[in-house]
């Protein structure tokens, strides 16, 4: 290993974990102080069916309800969350920096190198995994209970063993291939593939999910029963063998010294398939052959500045859009046909104030169910994920990787590539909610459940409203700081805060103090089950218009960064 690579890579990642904790910590003190005050013996009704898609332990006391659900099920999509971006930045995200080449051409080998950042990778979720655990504790002290019998070294150990097989899972992807947006969508796939299998397909067969990861982390339930040795060990043997896989590929293959146009060994397949081609077609072999770097482009085959934002970050569009479309829209209605009968009076005797924490609904009802599984948390997720990605990326991206300032130098102006941006970004959001109102409309359709059509259309359109703002706010940041962390960690950070905040005033029956956040416009009614107002979708345009048009002057103002740091 290289001391010099290990210390880059433990400074890199180490703001997010502790976003993450924080967060962690401010749900937990939440759980904990609802939980302590809600009649347990509710949970004693529950098919055992329902009990496992719920994650439910026999017996639980408050603090293991509160800690199953903030800890093990939330915090967990979190915390595993950061650690994929750790693991897509560590070669991948390096590469497409520009850095990676830099380092490479100093005596350290590709081989040193990527173990260098696979442990401080390690040494960095160890630590983010400590601080879990620390605010695990401090959390009942907080709202002044107890930590009961939960078992909560257990469950962290599961945890950032889980954390650690999805990090180096992105690692070894984007070792072997050089591309960041892959490695992350793809590990991400995996996680909430995982997430969703663990709990669905116990329900169709006893040890159907036994081979998935996150059944590794949580089938056991450590927070209940403790360790289990068995599964750490396929985690974290997993995460040597993906290590040792990404390792081989990276020795081998060539670096993408740039993210456009084609690489040397591309060039020269070109060139050797071109004479075949020319007898074919009768055409000069120079017309079919890549271009050299100094060559100009070609109008037929050139690019528009839209197309090429769109394309660089289809591998996670694609990944959200079957996550959201084919598994939460056309699954959802196929369970609450299912469990409709299996809860019985417990869906009609469930506590509204659990159900307002996480967006409101009404498990008694399918368009109620649905909204509280896909829309009232999933489906904001998913649009402001992608479109923060591509807002931050198309603009402080584009100058992390030092490419902004070549654009610029060609005939383009700063307001056809803010524009654009936007543009791709709104474009992200509309392709997720329409897939997922088409998904959902199927999975009704199959199920035979009664949802209105035109609700669902005001949820999805309420929904990419929603992806507008939060992009709009991320390319107003962008566009100010020219920095893809004050872009993402400040959106994020503000989307969990109104989303928090409005769902805590709904829980205590002060619905009317969250005018000032924008998931109340989202999340009133709602939309699913009762349709939308005309000051929802006024409010959330009304935000987009604003932070576009702030945005684009601080753009047109302020020097391009040219250096990354």
């Amino acid at each position: 290993m290289n001391a010099a690579v290990l210390r880059r890579g433990l400074a890199t990642g180490w703001r997010g974990l502790l976003i993450t904790a924080a967060v962690v910590a401010g749900m937990l003190a939440l759980g904990l102080a609802v939980y302590s005050d809600l009649d347990l013996s509710i949970y004693d009704k529950l098919p055992e069916a329902v009990r496992a898609l719920m994650g439910v332990p026999v017996g639980a006391d408050p603090a293991i309800l509160a800690y199953n659900e903030m800890l093990a099920s939330i915090g967990a999509l979190a915390f595993v969350g950061v650690a994929i971006a750790i693991g897509a930045q560590a070669v991948a995200g390096e590469e497409q920096d520009r850095t990676l080449h830099l380092v490479l051409a100093a005596p350290v080998s590709r081989v040193a190198y990527l173990l260098s950042r696979a442990a401080a990778m390690i040494a960095l979720l160890a630590a983010g995994g400590a601080l879990l655990l620390a605010v695990a504790e401090v959390a009942p002290l907080m709202v002044g209970t107890e930590v009961g019998d939960a078992r909560l070294f257990a469950l962290v150990a599961h945890l950032t063993a889980n954390a650690v097989f999805h990090a180096s899972l992105a690692l070894a992807v984007g070792a072997a291939t050089g591309r960041k947006g892959l490695a992350a969508g793809l590990a991400a796939a995996v996680m909430v593939l995982g997430w969703l299998g663990s709990g669905l397909l116990p329900l169709w067969r006893e040890g159907a999910a036994d081979w998935i990861p996150w059944t590794w982390f949580n089938g056991t339930k450590p927070l209940v029963n403790g360790v289990d040795g068995g599964h750490l060990a396929l985690l974290l043997g997993g995460a040597a063998a993906l290590i040792a896989l990404g390792a081989l590929g990276f020795r081998v293959r060539e670096l993408r010294l740039a993210q456009a146009g084609s690489s040397l060994s591309a060039r020269i397949e070109a060139l050797r398939r071109a004479p075949r081609r020319a007898a074919r077609t009768g055409a000069s072999p120079a017309r079919h052959a890549a271009p050299e770097a100094g060559d100009p482009p070609r109008a037929s085959r050139t690019p528009s500045l839209l197309g090429l934002r769109l394309r660089a970050q289809r591998g996670l569009l694609v990944s959200v859009v079957v996550i959201m479309a084919l598994l939460m829209g056309m699954s959802m209605p196929l369970m609450y046909e299912e469990l409709s009968t299996a809860m019985g009076d417990f869906a009609v005797t469930f506590p509204q104030t659990m159900l307002d924490l996480f967006g409101g609904g009404d498990i008694a009802d399918p368009a109620g169910f649905l909204h509280l599984e896909s829309f009232g948390m999933m489906l904001p997720a998913a649009v402001i994920l992608v479109a923060t990605v591509a807002a931050s990326s198309g603009i402080a991206g584009e100058e992390r990787a030092r490419r902004m300032s070549l654009l610029l130098a060609q005939p383009v102006s700063r307001a056809r590539v803010y524009a654009t941006v936007a543009a791709a970004s709104a474009l992200y959001v509309l392709i997720v909610t329409v897939t997922m109102f088409l998904g959902t409309w199927a999975g009704i359709a199959m199920a035979g459940i009664d949802v209105s059509i035109v609700n669902l259309a005001w949820a999805c359109s309420l929904a990419t409203l929603l992806g507008w703002f939060f992009g709009a706010l991320a390319l107003l940041l962008s566009a100010a700081a020219g920095r893809s962390s004050v872009a993402v960690w400040a959106t994020t950070g503000l989307a969990v805060a109104g989303y928090f905040g409005y769902t805590l005033l709904l829980a205590a029956g002060k619905e009317a103090w969250g005018w000032w956040s924008p998931f109340r416009a989202y999340l009133y009614g709602p939309p699913l089950m009762e349709g939308a107002s005309w000051w929802q979708p006024a409010w959330l345009a009304a935000g987009v218009v604003i932070f576009l048009a702030v945005g684009l002057p601080l753009f047109l103002r302020r020097d391009v960064r040219i250096a990354a740091g």
